[in-house]
């Protein structure tokens, strides 16, 4: 078996789900001496058409994940990670996780939370990592809560 993680892509966005994963995502990076890249996304989905606001929610959204992002690069640092890449976009989490970002960070695997939803969320949006399972174009790692 010598399929070897180089580089580990990790979905990160805000959740309990998310913070295991990215731990999970630094464990291994640390085993295979991997690059670990560290993806946020802006979630389109969560903002209906049908309010009409000037673009100051997304860019809010935007600037708190650009800030999550970076104290999970510093803290993969601190964890002696050497390269980190942080990959920030706007769009549909479904899609950008599952082909988009794997193949822009030309990852080996994908590490990602079992769900960031609460049940009403999951209920109208999908579940993601059940997406992301089925789409990849990569491994994919889904961590659970214990």
């Amino acid at each position: 078996m010598g399929n070897k993680y180089q580089r580990i892509l990790v979905a990160l966005d805000g959740s309990t789900q998310a913070e295991i994963a990215f731990l999970k995502a630094v464990e291994l990076a640390k085993a295979t001496g991997a690059e670990l890249g560290l993806a946020s996304i802006v979630d389109i989905r969560s903002f209906s058409p049908n309010i009409s606001y000037d673009g100051g929610l997304e860019k809010a959204a935007y600037e708190e994940s650009a800030a999550r992002l970076a104290e999970y690069k510093k803290l993969a640092g601190e964890a002696g990670i050497k390269q980190v890449h942080t990959l920030l976009e706007i769009g549909n989490p479904k899609t950008l996780l599952a082909r988009d970002l794997p193949a822009k960070f030309d990852a080996d695997v994908l590490i990602c939370g079992a769900t960031g939803l609460n049940r009403i969320e999951k209920i109208v949006l999908g579940s993601v990592s059940a997406h992301v399972l089925q789409h990849a174009i990569c491994d994919v790692l889904v961590v659970r809560e214990k």
